[in-house]
């Protein structure tokens, strides 16, 4: 099991070219990826999501890549000779204003901005795939690492909450046979106080078995430890199963809220009440998992 909460950094240096990736992963329906890459890179983006589709299942994924370095035979440096002329003039308009005799030199032109500029570079994706491969793996590695470590914790955690719950299920099932063991003394006492033997025995208490068995949460009970048992199932294994857990999850509370309408009892509402505070916690924390 893996979470779906993470971070990893990788770098790589080959044949003059110095790359960074950084990624970080958060919780998401889906798997969802956003690449920033330098301009030069764009053409890469299929490549790297594909590479990322073969290790991630769920989250949404941030991955910026950055160029930090590339050979000296690539740079393109380029002079703004425009640029560099309309402030020679404009300082010697204003030595002339100024009525001052110093001549222009280039030292006064050089210390303005953007009289340089780097062209575009020229680069291929077989040139550069290689290098950039080897930062995004070690990112990768390193996010998935923490993804797992995170989710080991999850996991430990979870399994410890389902045996709280089957604690308190076992509880429910013993408070819920005792709701009906007490309902028809109850019966049976208003039935001899107040009817006396002037009423059609058989009828009546037909009408108190039918009632009795409407209380009666013996299959929602079972199907209950049959669900923990799943879920607890599902836990061990290594395969991303959030959405299956998620979906159990949702059973349980059907099966917790079947059993809290059958209930008349008020033990047994707040020992459901229990049970749905717990799998409220239980939710919150598989949102976190792949």
């Amino acid at each position: 099991m893996l979470s779906m909460t993470g971070y990893g950094r990788g770098t790589s240096t080959k044949d003059g070219f110095v790359f960074s990736a950084e990624m970080r992963s958060v919780n998401h329906r889906y798997a969802d990826f956003v690449i920033r890459l330098p301009r030069e890179l764009y053409s890469l983006e299929d490549r790297i999501r594909r590479l990322l589709q073969g290790s991630i299942v769920r989250g949404r994924v941030e991955l910026n890549l950055s160029l930090d370095e590339y050979p000296a035979d690539l740079r393109q440096l380029k002079v703004n000779y425009d640029l560099a002329e309309d402030y020679y003039h404009a300082i010697k308009a204003l030595l002339n204003k100024l009525k001052l005799t110093e001549e222009v030199r280039l030292q006064h032109i050089l210390s303005f901005p953007d009289l340089f500029r780097t062209g575009s570079i020229l680069i291929t994706e077989d040139q550069v795939w290689p290098v950039v491969e080897e930062a995004l793996n070690e990112a990768l590695e390193q996010l998935l690492k923490q993804r797992k470590r995170e989710g080991e914790n999850l996991c430990f955690d979870l399994l410890q909450r389902c045996s709280d719950l089957d604690e308190k299920v076992e509880l429910a099932a013993r408070q819920a046979e005792q709701s009906v063991a007490d309902y028809r003394l109850r019966t049976k006492k208003k039935l001899e106080e107040y009817l006396a033997g002037n009423f059609e025995e058989t009828r009546l208490l037909m009408e108190c078995a039918i009632l009795v068995e409407r209380m009666n949460v013996d299959e929602e009970i079972v199907r209950l430890r049959s669900h923990l048992n799943a879920f607890r199932i599902i836990l061990k294994d290594e395969k991303p199963a959030g959405r299956k857990l998620d979906f159990i999850v949702q059973e349980i509370l059907r099966e917790i809220n079947t059993i809290g309408s059958k209930s008349g009892d008020y033990q047994l509402t707040n020992i459901v009440v229990d049970i749905k505070a717990e799998l409220e916690k239980v939710r919150e924390q598989i949102q976190n998992l792949e």
